[in-house]
């Protein structure tokens, strides 16, 4: 394919991404149902992800994504979900990818387990202008070659048992991320201690994250 006809169906993708998210922010400011508004908010924020993305994807650059590719998409994310709630001033969130590069499908699963996971941390671990901190960790586990993702804050913590039985889309997509990565999703949370999610993988050339057969 020539590169002019790439360079016009990149931009026609960025540009459909754009107004799927524009449309969403539109509806989301025109309801009164709280509920709906928190549900346009995070449709929002999927579309976000995924088109953040494609702007790695259609890189004219020859090769996969490398370990900088990995950082700069992981943070754009967690800034992009700052902004979205207006906490930057007193909600920290940090991210270290630790020179790790992933796939393409990898980025996906792991860009949407962050956001998720990131966007629950700022919805509910810090209520009432309550202080504190989020760190999202890439690293590798010790012994092995497989991946280690944990987002961690210092909030309010979770009850017993609520992220196993939440019916919650953003928890249940974690959940189904995590399967599809054929990884483990574990958590530690206490009421007042704050909460560490944990998803361990194995990394591979082609993730079978998105595999269809």
């Amino acid at each position: 394919m020539a590169e002019s006809t790439l360079s016009l169906v990149r931009h026609r993708v960025v540009n459909d991404f754009s107004l799927v998210h524009a449309l969403l922010g539109m509806a989301m400011r025109k309801t009164k149902d709280a509920q709906a508004e928190r549900l346009f908010r995070a449709s929002r924020g999927r579309v976000r992800v995924i088109a953040l993305l494609h702007a790695v994807a259609w890189r004219p650059e020859a090769g996969g994504p490398n370990a900088e590719d990995a950082s700069s998409y992981l943070n754009e994310i967690v800034r992009e979900a700052e902004r979205a709630r207006g906490t930057q001033h007193r909600v920290r969130v940090d991210v270290d990818t630790h020179g790790i590069a992933l796939s393409l499908s990898e980025m996906a699963a792991v860009g949407l387990c962050v956001s998720e996971l990131v966007q629950n941390a700022l919805d509910h671990a810090f209520p009432a202008e309550r202080q504190g901190s989020v760190h999202a960790t890439l690293g590798r586990c010790d012994g092995s070659n497989d991946l280690m993702l944990r987002v961690v804050d210092d909030g309010v913590g979770m009850p017993p048992d609520t992220a196993e039985s939440s019916s919650g889309l953003g928890l249940s997509l974690v959940r189904l991320l995590a399967e599809q990565l054929s990884g483990k999703l574990t958590h530690v949370s206490n009421e007042g201690q704050g909460t560490d999610f944990c998803l361990r993988f194995a990394s591979t050339e082609e993730s079978r994250a998105w595999q269809t057969s």
